[in-house]
Parts: structure tokens; sequence; C-alpha cells
């Protein structure tokens, strides 16, 4: 007796469960409408129950239905709309009708299409409406049966009580990022804006030695005690186009990071993320940074835990975008040259481990945060340790400073720094060459010709070595060695000129 009343509630039940949404409560109990979620084919599906005498009335209702569904696609910003519309019916049309529902409605930006299920053809509608869904369609199995009075009012209270349950996670989905304001958000973005001014003012925010003394990351000068330069380069930026897009990155996703956590938590996070970015710069790149990229990387980590802490509203809120930002970024940063992607890693890892430290607002979780802030401790200070400690980074760190000595022409700064490091027995070929280059210009000959005979003899393709002992060679009168060595140079880089010149002046003077 009341088969299609029973089905109307039955089959918003059945797509409630699907993680379908009702977005509006079917307040006269004969419409529903529901937003599709994920990669389901049709943005919404209406579900209209109805008793159709006649044609022309699913007419007026598809010309109705398109108007409502124009204005619905303006009002949310839609560039297109796709409508599933389902119509439950005791009985078909007493007319022709079948002309009505047999095709989509659509224009260039709205498309509706129509399902028509009445008593004959039931099964054969439940199977369409699978289709059109990408369902199996055992899974509507049942959809449809007659049922009482009884029945339909208690499928109706157990389907508006599950509608309800989802609003109200809706609604502790949306409050997750209205806790705080992003005032610290615009105080970081303000401040940056007005140290790149200082910078431009100063001498460029594109000299190296501007942003070192105002306090841009250096290895050299870490290393000799200068540890506030882990925290100072998050407001400094090299050039215009790194500040704006800094400055657009922070207002986006700093901004929804605050909203999340709250202002204090969120700049606990931010100063983290911000030191963890400068950490892994320092332990992966020789060269000066600066930016608040590893900060910012940080927001995006905070907001990862997410994932971790509510992983289902994670997902139907930011989740996707929130991936799809970190992958894109890191990518762009192996592919890009000149983009310290260990300072973004650093900022990710700090980030998400200070976010498990500070906890989401409202969850007291002690433990979880003691164990958030032992990982932030071992974590940064493990590895702050490791590269203060470690013999490659000191190397790096030396050889740095050391090539900045040398294109000032402090040749003998350089071999004082470089001289005790030559003599060990695992001393880098870059180590060598600068060393040997500085006594050439020093007029140390013969040193540097043994500095540049222990490269060659490890690495037989360093063309630079070989070239520069040729002229070396050339110097002392051993034309021979001088044009073994050159030609060797010009087996691995045939088309350099330079190389290509003194061997034309070595068999020249040869043929002398």
């Amino acid at each position: 007796m009341y088969l299609f009343d029973y089905t109307y509630w039955n089959l918003i039940g059945n797509l409630l469960k699907r993680d379908f949404e009702l977005v509006q409560a079917p307040a006269s109990y004969g419409e529903a409408w529901l937003e599709a979620r994920g990669n389901a084919p049709y943005d919404l599906i209406r579900i209209y129950r109805k008793d159709v005498d006649f044609r022309q009335e699913l007419v007026r209702d598809l010309e109705s239905l398109s108007e409502r569904a124009e204005r619905l696609r303006t009002a949310s910003g839609r560039r297109k709309l796709s409508i599933l519309n389902v119509y439950l019916s005791m009985q078909a049309p007493v007319d022709e009708w079948e002309d009505v529902v047999s095709h989509p409605v659509a224009d260039k930006r709205v498309s509706i299409v129509p399902i028509f299920i009445d008593q004959a053809s039931a099964e054969e509608g439940c199977r369409k409406i699978a289709l059109a869904l990408n369902l199996n369609p055992d899974d509507l199995t049942g959809l449809i049966r007659d049922a009482s009075y009884e029945e339909v009012e208690q499928i109706k209270a157990e389907v508006l009580a599950a509608a309800e349950k989802r609003e109200e996670e809706r609604r502790r989905e949306a409050a997750m990022f209205d806790r705080g304001k992003p005032i610290l958000t615009w105080f970081f973005a303000v401040l940056q804006v007005i140290m790149f001014l200082l910078l431009e003012i100063s001498g460029g925010s594109q000299n190296t030695h501007t942003l070192i003394r105002f306090g841009a990351k250096e290895n050299s000068l870490l290393l000799a005690g200068e540890w506030w330069r882990l925290l100072t380069p998050i407001v400094l930026h090299i050039g215009l186009v790194h500040l704006m897009f800094n400055t657009f990155a922070l207002l986006s996703v700093g901004a929804a990071a605050e909203r999340v956590y709250g202002s204090f938590r969120f700049l606990v996070i931010y100063i983290s993320a911000g030191i963890f970015g400068s950490i892994g710069s320092f332990l992966f790149s020789p060269y000066p940074s600066a930016g608040a990229s590893g900060a910012i990387f940080g927001c995006l980590g905070a907001l990862l835990y997410l994932a971790f802490s509510n992983r289902k509203a994670f997902l139907k809120t930011i989740g996707t975008n929130i991936m799809v930002i970190i992958i894109l970024n890191l990518g762009l940063g192996f592919t890009v040259s000149n983009i310290d992607n260990a300072g973004h890693i650093g900022g990710l890892i700090g980030g998400l481990l200070t976010a498990l430290a500070v906890g989401l607002p409202g969850k007291r979780k002690p433990v979880q945060r003691l164990a958030g802030w032992t990982l932030v401790l071992a974590v940064g200070g493990g590895a702050l340790y490791w590269g203060i400690h470690s013999a490659p980074m000191q190397e790096s760190s030396m050889l740095y400073q050391a090539g900045k000595w040398y294109e000032e022409g402090e040749y003998q700064k350089v071999k004082e720094v470089l001289q005790d490091v030559a003599e060990q027995p695992d001393v880098s070929s870059d180590a060598l060459r600068l060393l040997a280059s500085s006594e050439i210009q020093l007029g140390q000959y013969e040193e540097a010709e043994k500095r540049l005979e222990v490269i060659v003899k490890k690495d037989p393709s360093d063309h630079v070595s070989l070239y520069k002992l040729a002229v070396l060679y050339a110097r002392k009168g051993e034309l021979t060695k001088a044009e073994q060595s050159v030609e060797k140079a010009l087996k691995e880089k045939p088309d350099e000129d330079m190389y290509q010149t003194l061997r034309d002046k070595i068999k020249k003077e040869t043929a002398q």
C-alpha cells in the first residue's frame, strides 16, 4: 500500500550509507536533494516522490528543474552542474510520456538525466539508478517493496536521524576550521614585506652579503655559534618573486592552519617548522638560504596531521588539496634548480611533529603530546647535533667560506684553512682543487702540482684539474706531459676552447 513512500526513504537511506550528503532536508517528505562525494558521475541527485497522472506534469517539472539548476549553478560558482533526477510514481502517466524522460535535458552548463520509476518498472528502474551511479545492481536489490504505514514511519525516522547525525558531523567539521582568526598569519605576512623593503634599502634582497648581515642561514656562521640564524631566515626573502609566492602561500595555507589550531598553537608550529626547515637546509645545502618556505611547509604538515587525528574529516574537507599542494611543491623543488627542497622537507617534518606535540584544540591527550615533544626534541636536536659534528658538513661549510675568500682574492686565507684538511686521507677533490688553485695564485706551483696529481689519480675524468696540470707542466717546460694532460682533458670535454688553445700552443712550442 505504501510501496513508493517506503522506497523513497529507503533510497535516501541507501545513498546516505554510500557517503552521499543530504543537502536539502525533505521538509515536505516528497523531494530530497543529495550531493555526490568523491568521483561520483553526478554532482547532485534529486529524488521526487509524486504520483504523475499526465505527461505535461513531467514537462513542467523538468522545465522548472532546469531553471532551478541554473540558479543553483550560478550561486555555487560551478562551471557545470549535472543532476540525476529520479521520479517515483505508483503509475505511469495516462498519455504518451516516454519521450520526456528518454534522453537528458541539457544545455552548455546544466545536464539533467531523468529516470522514471513506476510500479511496473520498479526492478528495471533500480538497475538504471545503479548503472547511473556506477554501482552494482545487486547493491540496490530489495530497495522497492510494499510496506505498512508503520514501516514507512520507522524508516523515515531512521533516515532523518541519520541525516541529522551527518549534519552534526558537517557542523563539527566546519567548526574545526573556525577555532581561530588568522591574526598571526597577517602579522608574519606584513613582517616579511617590511623585512624585504629593509633588505632592498640596505643593499638588495639578492645580495648575499646583505642577506647574511640580516640573518640568512649560513653554515659556517652557524658552526661558529650564531644559532639564531636558524630562526631569522623565516622573515627574509630573496627577490620579489620569492616574496610574492611565499606571502600568497602563507595567507592561504598559514591562515587555514591558524584557523584549525588557534593563534598560540599556530605560532609554536610556525616557529618550530621554520627552525626545522633551517636545520634541513643546514644539513643538505652549503649555500646561504632564506625564506618562509620551511615554516609554510610546516603549516602543511600541521594540516596533514589532521589525517592521523580525524582521517574522515580530513579527506572530506582539505585532504585532497593538501596532498596535491605537498606533492606539487616537492616535485617542483626536485626538478627546478635553486629551490632548497631540504628546507621544505625539514619544515614539513617539523610542522607534523609539532602539531602532534601541541595537539588539536579541545582534545586532551597528554601521552600523545609528550610523545610529540619528545620527537620534536629528538629529531630536531639529533639532526642538528649530527650536522655540527659531521665531517662532510664541516668540510662543506669550510669549502663555502674558502670559496668566498678565493673570489675576494684572499688566497693565503684559503690555504691556511684548507692546508690541514688536505692532509686527511678522505679529503675531497673539491677541497684539493680549491687549495691548488689558491697555491697557483700564490705562485706555489710545485705544491699545486702535487694536489692536482692526487685529484686526477682519484678521478681521471676531472678535466678541469687535467687542464690546470697541463698549464703547470708547460710552465716547467715539460711539454710532453703537458700535451698528454691536455689531451686527456679534451677527451672528457672536446668542445672547450681553452683546452684546444692550450693544446695548439703546446704543439707549436714542441715543433720549434
